[in-house]
């Protein structure tokens, strides 16, 4: 009895040095787990510090305490206490960590034992030796899991199949080890991908296994790979495979549909990529809006919106509260402003985010549509933004400004569908037999106004017109009735006077001449009249 008072007196008595170490003991433990965690423990550390703490200053002012002149009694009462407190918190904070530990543990195994029963798994230490590895697979791989253990991975597969391919390449045993050998220089911390083990059975059977393969990292080292997956049997993979030929035959028609209408409507198309700050016009917008090719930077594009409409479209660029929107503005072709009218839709794809739908030109320049070559032919605002180009260049180029005179004559006869059908088919064959570029534009509902940059096509126009003017008196046989069209053209040269600006008045002004009931001929050349 007497023993036992004098060990608790002098346990009473300790020194500081003993509750400063397991303080700081315990301070160690925590921050290895806040690091093995990943979680900063805010309390347990903050606890723990103040008990290191407090234990180092009663050892620092031991003596002194020991050694008081006044009141010695009560400072070494409250240092025992004190540094009983501190064994007892640190006592406290030992078996809260523990528990949390053991906790943990108990997590681990039940998820260990959940992916056992239902899962192929497998840890690979970093030279590829099994470390844990499923019930599941080591049955399947016809071995017991106990003696897996510290085996090469591959030397146990190849024991029951023969290796024949590496996520879809053919690979042998020695080619996969050599794969994986030094797999530390390329592992990454986090990184997950898929691996298909390829393998051949004793009746020649194919099967794969596939795992999705996560790198095993401590403190920045790689420890090693985990794999999950499963089985698939050669029926499985014919399915498979069908299935991905049948998913690829639908996308590539999906493909090909959409490439077709895109190239074929006579709609303006737009895909406006926001990741990228790019823009796709197909071939219908860059005509219209006199854009320089099919792809152009945004910021480019919104700069040449009319600086008033420009608030209102980052508004409602920035409030899209739905996918769709529609908002009109003008814009800059380079000569003049139009009005465009665009409507679209927000269409999100993983990280990439685009705005597509249609944009139409508004003027007062278009015509009635009559499915006909004539809706593919400019107006005169972009025949006047195309004349300002021409001038820009030093070659000498045709304007030809003609009128097809007999179409109301026709369409009274024998109705609007076959006044357009003449007169389309009129305007097409001067397009393909003059015209380089398309440059034919419709100034009025009868005339238009075509340039040749040509030297050969404005000879042979020429010679066309002095002989006997057949191009001027088209006939044609429609609908079981041949129709004759007449011409009237008026022609002049950018040279024809100093300043080629005049070469567009010139042309009209010889038009007026070659439609005087009085003029000799259905067409005047300007040179020859002034």
């Amino acid at each position: 009895m007497i023993i036992e008072e004098i060990a608790i007196l002098d346990y009473f008595n300790q020194s500081p040095i003993i509750p400063l170490a397991l303080s700081a003991l315990i301070t160690i433990i925590i921050i290895m787990q806040c690091f093995a965690k990943h979680m900063l423990f805010k309390v347990k550390l903050l606890v723990s510090f103040l008990m290191t703490f407090a234990a180092g200053l009663c050892l620092a002012f031991h003596n002194e305490i020991q050694n008081a002149t006044s009141n010695r009694d009560l400072w070494i009462n409250l240092e025992r206490f004190g540094l009983i407190g501190v064994d007892l918190i640190v006592l406290f904070l030992f078996f809260t960590t523990i528990d949390l530990s053991l906790s943990n543990e108990k997590l681990h195994k039940i998820l260990t034992k959940s992916l056992d029963e239902t899962k192929y798994f497998v840890l690979l230490d970093k030279k590829d030796r099994i470390k844990e590895i499923s019930t599941l697979l080591a049955k399947d791989l016809e071995i017991a899991p106990e003696d897996a253990m510290r085996k090469n991975f591959f030397d146990i597969i190849e024991n029951k199949y023969r290796i024949v391919g590496l996520n879809g390449e053919e690979a042998f045993k020695k080619d996969i080890k050599k794969y994986y050998d030094h797999y530390e220089k390329y592992a990454k911390e986090g990184s997950v991908k898929s691996v298909e083990i390829n393998i051949l059975d004793d009746n020649a059977r194919h099967d794969a296994l596939y795992f999705n393969e996560s790198c095993v990292f401590s403190r920045g080292k790689y420890k090693g790979r985990i794999l999950i997956g499963d089985k698939k049997n050669e029926e499985t993979l014919v399915g498979m495979e069908k299935e991905i030929v049948d998913k690829t035959a639908e996308l590539d028609l999906i493909k090909s549909r959409f490439i077709t209408i895109l190239y074929k409507t006579s709609d303006g198309i737009y895909f406006n990529n926001l990741n990228d700050k790019s823009i796709w016009f197909n071939d219908i917008l860059v005509k219209r809006l006199f854009l320089n090719g099919n792809s152009m930077d945004s910021n480019d594009f919104y700069s040449r919106i009319h600086p008033e409409d420009m608030p209102l479209y980052q508004d409602v660029m920035n409030n899209l509260k739905d996918d769709d929107y529609s908002i009109t503005y003008r814009y800059n072709t380079g000569s003049y402003y139009v009005y465009v009218k665009e409507q679209g839709h927000k269409v999100i794809s993983g990280n990439t985010i685009e705005l597509c739908g249609i944009m139409s030109v508004i003027d007062d320049y278009r015509y009635e549509k009559t499915d006909t070559a004539l809706d593919s032919v400019g107006s005169e605002p972009e025949m006047l933004a195309r004349f300002k180009a021409l001038q820009l260049n030093d070659s000498v180029f045709e304007v030809v400004h003609f009128r097809v005179s007999s179409i109301p004559d026709i369409n009274e006869k024998y109705g609007r569908g076959i006044g357009n059908m003449m007169l389309s088919e009129y305007v097409n064959f001067f397009k393909q037999t003059f015209v380089v570029d398309n440059y034919i534009y419709r100034v009025s509902g009868l005339e238009f106004v075509a340039f040749i940059t040509n030297y050969n096509k404005m000879e042979m126009l020429k010679s066309q017109l002095r002989n006997d003017e057949k191009i001027l008196h088209v006939t044609a046989e429609m609908a079981g009735n041949k129709i004759t069209a007449d011409i009237n053209m008026g022609i002049s040269y950018s040279n024809d006077t100093p300043n080629p600006q005049d070469a567009l008045t010139n042309a009209k002004n010889a038009l007026r001449i070659a439609s005087h009931e009085n003029y000799s001929s259905s067409y005047a050349y300007f040179k020859d009249i002034k």
